[in-house]
Formats: structure tokens, sequence, C-alpha cells
């Protein structure tokens, strides 16, 4: 590993942002960035104050230079000619950081704590105001979620997403631009909408009585709404070229029939044991569905899309929800991120989560109970079926009101849904046997 560049965010605490350039086995390279701070220096932790050091750089609209070659000597390399860590405002940090504060002067006393979720990035939470996610590992390039942040908060208005504060960008002559952190608005009382619900289905599922299917599945209506709303937003460019819809080619639909049956293909090499045999059981099925991307009668409208949208990635607050993490699959590389994709690509991801949220329900129901419930409190295979519906209808009618030109093809939707669940397979036998169970159940399902 080698130190890239290091920019002094507070002389007198001292705090330092590095970077630093990892070579790897087969002589390929990655840039990571970690805060520093103390006397020697040492790795941050949240509450050391380096990363509220870099919201107050962002608040003063500081531009820092990279640390001069003698001053990094002792690291072992200098930092690159012409490097300057571009920190920048929005009008919402301002209104943020109003109550009671001279900012940016007051932004150091503001307590600050690690947001508590497991993440692949740094997030640090601000005076219970303000977000800052630093992004771990570089890339060249825009990051999609700062540019889908302001793009929809600042010239969409869609109100359901943390409005963003600020950014800080790596700009070297050599290395290009690099997207460092954004600073958005903490939602305080927000709730993972996946925890959310599978706490509410699982209560509904052990209490005396009977819940309702169609009151039970309000939520899916609310989220159909939610994301009819977000696609309408990114598929109106507001004559901005980059978000500007298309219709997609034969080539692109030809690509993702290969795509998907190439993943098929993977997941069932990786795939061990009972969930294993069960998926090479269903894969003939599975593969004679996804032939549909080569045979559709129209071809789909392309607009920018959220890219990894699960219910992980919704917000349940007081006021509405929040859609989180734009920054699409991390593993990707960044210009496939910022391309455009079918908006029914994110449904799918959705109807996969809600089908994976009410199994994990009744999981826990059954766990909890110490055994499986007699007299169930609410119908879990007619709230599966009904949730889909629902949330379909309400998408249908948002795009509708909002004159929105996406067409809903529930033939693509399901070969995206068969998709997701082979990501499913791969994901779980790469990182989580334990979430094996949940594409079993979910591709037995479609496919029955």
């Amino acid at each position: 590993m080698e130190l890239e560049a290091a920019f002094v965010l507070d002389a007198t605490a001292p705090h330092v942002l590095a970077v630093a350039r990892l070579r790897l086995d087969d002589r390929s390279t990655q840039r990571y960035t970690f805060a520093l701070t103390g006397r020697p220096l040492r790795v941050a932790e949240a509450g050391d104050g380096a990363w509220r050091a870099l919201l107050a750089a962002m608040a003063g609209g500081h531009v820092l230079p990279a640390l001069a070659a003698e001053t990094t000597r002792d690291a072992g390399r200098p930092g690159p000619v012409g490097a300057a860590l571009v920190c920048r405002p929005t009008a919402a940090l301002a209104r943020l950081l109003a109550d009671g504060l001279d900012a940016p002067a007051d932004v150091p006393a503001l307590p600050e704590r690690p947001l508590g979720a497991d993440q692949s990035n740094t997030s640090v939470v601000i005076g219970e105001r303000v977000l800052v996610k630093a992004y771990r590992r570089l890339e060249t390039g825009l990051n999609p979620e700062l540019e889908l942040l302001a793009f929809l908060g600042e010239e969409a208005g869609f109100a359901a997403v943390a409005p963003l504060a600020g950014y800080a960008e790596l700009v070297s002559a050599t290395g290009g631009t690099s997207t460092v952190a954004i600073a958005q608005a903490f939602v305080a009382d927000g709730v993972d909408a996946f925890e959310s619900i599978a706490e509410s289905l699982t209560g509904w599922l052990l209490a005396p009585g009977e819940v309702s299917v169609e009151f039970a599945t309000e939520v899916a209506a609310d989220l159909g709404s939610l994301t009819a709303g977000l696609h309408a937003a990114l598929g109106d460019a507001r004559g901005i070229p980059e978000f500007q819809p298309r219709s997609a080619t034969r080539d692109e639909l030809r690509g993702w029939g290969q795509a998907a049956r190439r993943q098929l293909v993977r997941a069932v090499d990786v795939t061990p044991g009972e969930a294993g045999r069960a998926l090479r059981e269903l894969a003939s099925a599975a593969a004679a569905e996804l032939t549909v991307f080569e045979a559709l009668a129209t071809t789909p409208l392309l607009t920018r899309v959220h890219g990894d949208y699960h219910l992980g990635q919704v917000l349940v607050a007081s006021d509405g929800y929040r859609v989180i993490d734009f920054e699409g699959e991390p593993l990707r590389p960044i210009d496939e991120r910022r391309a455009h994709g079918s908006p029914l690509r994110d449904v799918a991801s959705m109807l996969r989560s809600l089908d994976h949220v009410g199994r994990s329900a009744g999981r826990r129901a059954v766990s909890r109970n110490g055994g499986p419930l007699a007299t169930p409190g609410l119908d879990l295979e007619g709230w599966l079926r009904r949730s889909r519906e629902r949330f379909l209808e309400a998408y249908r009618a948002g795009l509708r009101r909002s004159g929105s030109p996406i067409a809903v093809d529930p033939e693509l939707i399901r070969a995206f849904e068969i998709e997701k669940e082979c990501y499913e397979f791969i994901y779980a036998s790469t990182y989580l046997p334990s979430w094996l169970w949940a594409p079993t159940e979910g591709l037995r399902g479609l496919l029955a």
C-alpha cells in the first residue's frame, strides 16, 4: 500500500484525510480513503471529530491542497501534483445548521457518532442533523449517489430523499475527479423498512384474532406509489442530457438475456447443499423464462434508476418514506452504475424484497412461537400474493397520475425477478449462507 494524497482537515487536532493506493496480486490497483487523527497519527474512529472536520470544510466551501512531497516523505510517497480536496455546501446545509449555530464556525462543536449500521462505507451522524457518508473505495468519476441526490432534490423536487447538504471531491491533474464523501440531512426517526415490515408481520402472525390481508398490505401500496414517484422523477430529464430517457436497443435486450443466463449458470455452480439441489431442479424452468428478453414485442424505456432498490434502501419516518443509498451495486464499475437502465428492474427487485420480508416474518413467527402456528393471526400466503398485486396496482396508478411514459410489462418484470433471485443465490453462497433459504423459497414461488 502507498500513500497517494493527504489533506489537512484541521491542523489543530490534527485531522487528516488520506487516500491510499493498494496494489493487488493481479497487478491491478484500488484506492481507499481513511481519516487520521492525533499525535502520532492513527486511524480515526467516529467520535474523534475527523469527519466533523470534513463537514466543516464542506460548510466553508474549502479547497484543500494535498500535502507537499516533503511533508509526506515519512509515509514513503509524495502527494500527486495538482491534487486538491474540493469541498462544497448546498443551500440545504445552511438550513440544517441554522438552529443556534453560526455555520460553519460552530460545526466543530457538534457531537459526532457512528450511524451504527453495517455498511461498505463510513457513515457518521453529526449533531443529529447531518449524515456524512464517506466512500471507502474511490473510483474515478462522478458517484451516482451524488448525481442522483442532487438531481432528485434540487431539480426534480422529489421529497422522498434526504436533501443533499454538501460533498467533497478529490480533483487531480493526473487522476481526474473522484467523489470522496457526501453530506445529507439525517432522518433521525428513520427505521429500516425491511425490519419495520418484518416485525409488523411477525406480530400479526403471532397475535390472537385475525388481521385482514387488505389492511396488512397497505404498506405495499404505499411503496408502489413511492416507487412510481421516484421513477417519474428520474424519467423527466428537465433538459439535462445525462438524464434524457431513451428506448432500449435490440442489442441491449440480447445483452440482458445473455447476462441473466450467465448469472443463472453461475448461481448453479456456486450454490451448495440443499439450496443448490433445489436450484438445479428449477434451473431449466428459470432458463426458459429468461428467453423473454429477446422476445419482447416492444422496446422498453430506459432512464436513470436507483440500481440497488430493495426494502433495506427505504426508511420509514414519521413524516413518510425516504429512499436512500443511490450509489448502485458497489461492486459494479462506476460507468455501469451511472448508465441508463429499465425502471422495471427496480420494480422487480422491490417485489423480490417484499416476498423475502414476508417469508422472513413467517420464519421469525415460528421461531418465537417455538414451533408451527396453529392459528396464525394473518394469512401469510394471502399477504404474499396481495402485497405484490397492490404494489403493482399503486405503481401503475402513480405512473398514470404523473403522465410518465414508462410501460409496465409483466413478462419483463418476471424475467428481472428471476434474474434477481439468481443474484441472491450467488450473494448468499458467497457472503451469507444463512440467507440461502430466501432465494430458494422465492424462486420456487415464482415458478410454481
